[in-house]
């Protein structure tokens, strides 16, 4: 008797292990289909995301957005155009970018001192093609030119600059913009609106961010420039950098 209760006692013992073990599987089998599940479900709505985004973009720069998460490669953005574009304008959009965009978007921002031609002579576009761009927010160094280069001239700088680098990179993309608006300026803006036709004529997405500061006729313009009207004051930089991420981000603007 002693004995056969030691066997049942051991049988006991055995079968609880089991069952223990076989219920501590099965709780590890639905927590890891619960994790591949929620794993599942947050890559595409990552993917949403980002749709969202570049909603605003160029096809080709969307279409090479995706081809670069697929690559887990960055996607290269080069914001260029003259010194005062930069200093607090393209710092703020590029701030914000990374922001959104994290490890998956590289921004760089490239200031130039001098005029559309003083860029196209000094062979910086070799050097540019050779990063590889995917996308380029272009102000061609407008103001730079107003009273040195003809508009005949920066609008074939402009081709010369679209033709060059895409020789190197084919799935490149453009985008146009003016620089900042000046109070009661006289050939500036013909000069701008020339470049808007440019772009529709050659398809290319142009940010009219005048649209979004005060009239260029009005006094109330300085109020968004420097002093000495070499550059846009905080105001200015809030106006124009709210326009840009509008557009790059699909964000609204605050302006």
């Amino acid at each position: 008797m002693k004995n056969f209760l030691t066997i049942l006692l051991g049988i006991i013992c055995v079968a609880v292990l089991f069952f223990g073990y076989s219920n501590y599987q099965q709780k590890i089998e639905a927590a890891s289909k619960k994790a591949l599940a929620v794993n599942e479900k947050t890559e595409p709505s990552n993917l949403q995301d980002f749709d969202h985004l570049t909603k605003n973009w160029p096809d080709q720069a969307a279409k090479q957005f995706k081809h670069r998460l697929d690559q887990k490669k960055p996607f290269k953005l080069f914001l260029i155009g003259s010194e005062a574009d930069s200093k607090g304008t393209y710092q703020e959009v590029k701030k914000k970018l990374d922001e959104a965009f994290g490890e998956h978007i590289k921004v760089s921002v490239l200031p130039f001192k001098g005029s559309s031609t003083d860029y196209i002579s000094q062979d910086n576009l070799k050097e540019l093609a050779n990063k590889k761009p995917d996308l380029i927010v272009l102000e061609p160094f407008l103001l730079k030119d107003n009273g040195v280069v003809a508009i005949e001239d920066t609008l074939d700088n402009v081709t010369h600059f679209i033709e060059q680098v895409k020789k190197e990179n084919r799935d490149t993309s453009f985008v146009l913009q003016p620089s900042y608006p000046i109070y009661q300026a006289n050939f500036y803006p013909n000069q701008v609106a020339e470049l808007k036709n440019y772009a529709k004529e050659n398809e290319i997405p142009f940010l009219d961010h005048w649209s979004a500061w005060p009239d260029y006729h009005k006094k109330e313009l300085n109020d968004y420039l420097l002093p000495d009207e070499s550059g846009p004051n905080e105001k200015g930089i809030h106006v124009w950098s709210g326009y840009l991420l509008h557009y790059l981000m699909n964000s609204e603007s605050e302006s």
